[in-house]
C-alpha cells in the first residue's frame, strides 16, 4: 500500500517554499475535461457509492489489501470538513478517516489522463495534513499522520504518467536525496476482467462493469449481465435507481422501463420495495407524458401547415383534433412570424 507519511511532509515543508506553490497552483490549477475521449463518464456514480461505508470497506479492503482488514464503523467521512483553501473549484473527490487513528484514505477518480495528477495529489497530501493540524498543538513529539492516496483510473487511454511525484521531478545528482517521494496506489478498471468484477460482488465493482462500457451497446449489454447476475435485493434496488436516475440521459424511456421491468421480475413483485414501485411508476408516467406531449407537437406541425395551404377551420379541428384555442395561438403565431 502506497501512503505519505510524517518523514515526506517534512521534506515537502523544508524543500519547497510551500506557500508559494499553493499560490502557484491556485493560478494553474484548471483542468478541462471537455476533450475528453469516453463517451459515457459516470464520475457520480463511483462518488456516490463511495460514500457508503460499507462499500468503501469493502474496496479499499479488497484493492488496496491493508494487512488487518478495515471495519465500515471504523471509517469517518472527511471531505465534509475538508476544503482545501487554494483549490476551491477542485477538491479531492473523497477523503476518509480512520476512527481513532491518523490515517486519511484520499480517493480520486480519473476518467480522463490529467498530467498534473501527481501534483495536485501532493497538494492534497499537504492540504490534508495542514487541516488535520490546524487546530492541534504541534510539539516535539508530535507525529503527523498518513495518507493513503488512490487513483481510480477509467479512461479509454494507457496511464502513461509516473507514478511517484519523484519521477516528475528534475534529475540532480548532487540534490537527488531532496526528491519527494510520494507514491500513489493506481486502479485501472481497464486492466480488471467482467468476470473478477463480477465476482468481487460489491457495489463498486458493478459500478465499475457499467464505467468498462465504451458505446450503448455495451452499456445494455452490461447493465443486462447485471440484473441476470445479482442476486441481493439491495443492490437490485441501487440498479434500480441508477437506471432512473444516473442514466436516464444516456438511455431512451422505453430501454429504461425494460430494464426497471427486468429487475422487477427478478426481485418479484412481493419483494420490491417502495422505492422501486415508485420509480417504475415515475418511468411509466414520464414515458406516457412524453408520448402524449410528443402527439400534440405533431398535431400542432400538422395544423400549421395545415394553415398555410389556407384549409377550413373546422377540416383542420377535425383532422388534428386540436382545440379550437390552440388554433387561434398558432394562427396569431404565423401572423406575427409573416
Amino acid at each position: 500500500m502506497k501512503v505519505f507519511n510524517y518523514s515526506q511532509y517534512i521534506k515537502c515543508i523544508h524543500t519547497l517554499r510551500l506557500n508559494a506553490v499553493l499560490q502557484l497552483a491556485e493560478r494553474n490549477a484548471e483542468y478541462n475535461l471537455e476533450n475528453s475521449n469516453k463517451k459515457y463518464s459516470h464520475d457520480a456514480l463511483i462518488k456516490n457509492i463511495l460514500r457508503d461505508t460499507t462499500e468503501a470497506e469493502k474496496f479499499i479492503n479488497q484493492f488496496l489489501e491493508p494487512r488487518e482488514p478495515i471495519k465500515s464503523e471504523d471509517l469517518i467521512h472527511y471531505t465534509n470538513n475538508y476544503i482545501t483553501r487554494k483549490y476551491k473549484s477542485k477538491e479531492a473527490d473523497l477523503v476518509y478517516q480512520l476512527k481513532d487513528q491518523e490515517v486519511f484514505f484520499l480517493i480520486e477518480h480519473q476518467s480522463t489522463i490529467d498530467n498534473k495528477m501527481p501534483y495536485r495529489l501532493l497538494n492534497y497530501c499537504i492540504d490534508i495534513m495542514q487541516e488535520w493540524g490546524r487546530n492541534k498543538k504541534i510539539g516535539r513529539n508530535t507525529r503527523y499522520p498518513i495518507v493513503v492516496p488512490v487513483v481510480i483510473y477509467t479512461g479509454n487511454q494507457k496511464w502513461n504518467l509516473p507514478k511517484n511525484f519523484k519521477e516528475k521531478q528534475i534529475s540532480s545528482y548532487v540534490f537527488e536525496r531532496y526528491k519527494i517521494d510520494l507514491e500513489y496506489n493506481f486502479i485501472d478498471i481497464n486492466k480488471i476482467s467482467k468476470r473478477t468484477l463480477l465476482q468481487r460482488n460489491t457495489m463498486f465493482s458493478y459500478i465499475m462493469l457499467i464505467e468498462k462500457s465504451e458505446n450503448k451497446e455495451q452499456l445494455l449489454e452490461n447493465l443486462n449481465l447485471l440484473i441476470q447476475t445479482v442476486t441481493d435485493r439491495g443492490m437490485l434496488d441501487e440498479l434500480a435507481s441508477i437506471v432512473t436516475y444516473l442514466l436516464d440521459n444516456l438511455l431512451k424511456d422505453e430501454e429504461q422501463l425494460d430494464l426497471l421491468e427486468k429487475i422487477h421480475r427478478k426481485v418479484g413483485e412481493k419483494g420490491m420495495s417502495t422505492l422501486y414501485d415508485r420509480l417504475l411508476a415515475e418511468n411509466r408516467r414520464m414515458i406516457k407524458q412524453g408520448k402524449e406531449q410528443g402527439e400534440k407537437a405533431s398535431q400542432k406541425k400538422i395544423a400549421q401547415k395545415m394553415l398555410v395551404k389556407k384549409l377550413d377551420d373546422e377540416i383542420i379541428l377535425e383532422t388534428t383534433g386540436i382545440k379550437r384555442e390552440e388554433l387561434e395561438q398558432i394562427k396569431n403565431k404565423l401572423a406575427i412570424a409573416g
